[in-house]
């Protein structure tokens, strides 16, 4: 698990001592080991952190023939049966590392080697011969990989922070403001910053020196449903299940488990310990507030398999090291799980530098109550239009009416108001117009606040019926929530992460499933109940679903306060992008009588990255 910068260019656009600071910007991806490849003003730079082949598998990584220079980030989980079908082609290779296999594939099947490719992955191949760049993001996104154009010069980049070293790219995008806002994250391909966008999951890109613009295409998208397709059968998928992990298994370093309780994480632990020889290495957050702790499972699940099991306290983060936190991510995001991800990746790269985890189960195999929501065709209530035009003529927005508001919507519109955190409502807590300073309401394109979401939806349906959510699921939440948070979490910790449930052999059988199999009569996980059933104890299995969740309202009104007070008072000062006084009255509430959650947390969240970035508007 890498970083890694490319500067492309045919004049000194980004100068040698700014290609290096920008490679030293990720140098938490990598602390292995940092190398760099340079030609005229061609710049390649990455970051190791080693875990195949630590002897020979440093990059940059030029090819046998010096015609072709990769930099990579990732793991190809069947790099070995490629390495061996390429050779008996004819394929040279110098190393044992999964890197030259993905150089060599493209040397064989060109831009189609991602095609070949099982595992997580962005990478970059430079051709010398024809000045010739190609790019490629996994299928899901697991990896991060986003680029940026100026005067001619192509910059691509793990994550943004290398940006953040160059003084070409400095401004913040209004409509990516809006985005968090509205979802907790920004989506692809829009970055916190204009002028840089990020690589869509499943995409490939191909530029030559010299041309305006990188020519992309999508290689994969998840699949419609296939009628009549059936469900394996609980053997089969024990099946499936055993051989990713199995091959995810493959380290030359040691290797853990994040164990977490649920039935994703045990059901890997289960499966990990068929292929360990000596006791697995399981590692778990035990939290203060009863509620949120299932260490207690956690502790159950290790002895059933005899695994080595560290139960990890919860790092109680003070005001300033929170501000500490959130101002190292690359671009602003507002899951709160991100923070005890981190405490926990943190702690576990104490003992191992990769760890497996359950992370992708509830988006393949449907384990989320908002996945039995029914779709109705119920049209707006007469005089909605007129009720929402009285509301916005209102001054203010009274406390309570969302609850009467939210049931003149449509159907559509309704989950529209029940899926985002801010949007175009005139009604308390929903409306972005009272939290965005109002030369900021045109600039951020409000009234396109669904867009992202709906835009990927309609590939799958003209409704948002429970299939076209459970397919959108996992180009948004997933791939842009999850995935990011377990990335960037882990990353900061120089941990690797590695998700089975996200695994080719997985993703090929379940994926095409409709979701009434996935789902039959409202019941969640379906396939994988058999399977924890007779495999897990009876606590894993048999309880309502747990989320790794933080108490938001409680703690900015106590521990946290602090910084929620610091940060509004320099967004004051210094960013003139939120209504202060709409958020102070937020901020007022939460004291007095608690209960304003990420209606207060996303801002805050976004005026803490700001004060450690100071980017402009």
């Amino acid at each position: 698990m890498c970083g890694f910068v490319a500067i492309l260019q045919e004049k000194p656009v980004v100068n040698c001592t700014s290609a290096r600071r920008a490679l030293d910007a990720i140098a938490h991806r990598g602390p292995d080991a940092a190398g760099e490849w340079r030609e005229r003003d061609l710049f390649l730079g990455h970051r190791r952190l080693s875990i195949i082949d630590l002897a020979t598998g440093d990059q940059p990584m030029e090819s046998h023939d010096g015609r072709y220079v990769i930099v990579f980030n990732g793991e190809i989980y069947n790099f070995q049966e490629l390495r061996e079908r390429l050779a008996r082609e004819g394929a040279v290779f110098r190393t044992r590392s999964d890197t030259e296999v993905v150089l060599e594939g493209f040397r064989r099947w060109g831009k189609d080697v991602v095609k070949q490719l099982n595992g997580m992955f962005a990478f970059l191949v430079w051709d010398r011969r024809l000045l010739f760049a190609f790019g490629a993001r996994d299928r899901l996104g697991i990896k991060p990989l986003c680029y940026g154009l100026h005067d001619g010069a192509l910059i691509v980049s793990s994550t943004l922070e290398p940006f953040g070293a160059l003084e070409q790219f400095n401004r913040i995008d209004p409509i990516a403001v809006r985005d968090l806002l509205t979802f907790d994250y920004i989506p692809a391909p829009r970055s916190v910053l204009q002028r840089v966008q990020k690589l869509d999951p499943g995409t490939r890109f191909e530029w030559r020196l010299g041309c305006a613009e990188p020519r992309i295409d999508r290689y994969w998208h998840p699949p419609l449903a296939q009628d009549g397709l059936s469900a394996p059968d609980e053997y089969e998928l024990e099946d499936l299940l055993d051989r990713a992990v199995r091959r995810q298994m493959v380290s030359d370093v040691p290797i853990g488990v994040f164990l977490s309780g649920g039935i994703d994480s045990s059901l890997v632990v289960a499966f990990m310990a068929r292929h360990s020889g000596t006791p697995l290495r399981t590692f778990s957050v035990a939290f203060a507030d009863a509620d949120d702790d299932e260490s207690g499972i956690a502790e159950v699940v290790a002895r059933r398999f005899g695994t080595d099991h560290t139960v990890l306290s919860a790092e109680e983060l003070n005001a300033d090291s929170l501000l500490e936190l959130l101002g190292r991510l690359d671009e602003p995001f507002c899951d709160t799980a991100f923070v005890p991800t981190y405490a926990l990746s943190k702690l576990t790269k104490c003992r191992v530098k990769v760890a497996l985890s359950g992370d992708g189960g509830d988006e393949v195999f449907g384990g989320y109550p908002k996945y039995l929501r029914r779709m109705t065709n119920r049209r707006a209530l007469p005089l909605s239009s007129t009720f929402h035009r009285a509301l916005q003529a209102l001054p203010w927005r009274p406390r309570g009416v969302s609850a009467v508001y939210w049931r003149t919507l449509s159907s559509e519109d309704q989950l529209r108001f029940a899926w985002t955190r801010y949007g175009d409502f005139p009604v308390f807590r929903k409306d972005m117009r009272q939290v965005l300073a109002e030369r900021y309401h045109e600039p951020a394109q409000i009234d396109a606040y669904f867009e992202p979401w709906e835009r990927r939806a309609r590939r799958y349906g003209a409704r948002f019926d429970q299939d076209v959510i459970v397919r959108t699921d996992l180009e948004t939440y997933l791939s842009e929530n999850c995935l990011f948070k377990t990335d960037r979490a882990s990353m900061l910790a120089s941990l690797e992460v590695r998700v089975p449930f996200l695994d080719e052999i997985l993703l090929d059988r379940i994926l095409p499933l409709p979701t009434e199999e996935k789902i039959p009569g409202d019941q969640l996980k379906a396939m994988l109940l058999p399977l924890a059933r007779r495999l897990l104890p009876r606590q894993v299995w048999d309880r309502p679903k747990h989320g790794f969740n933080v108490p938001v309202p409680v703690r900015l009104a106590g521990m946290w306060r602090p910084a929620v007070e610091k940060a509004l008072q320099w967004g004051e000062s210094n960013l003139g992008l939120f209504n202060y006084g709409y958020l102070r009255q937020l901020h007022r509430i939460n004291l007095a009588e608690g209960g304003i959650d990420r209606e207060l947390w996303n801002p805050f969240v976004f005026l803490a990255w700001s004060m450690a970035h100071r980017y402009s508007l």
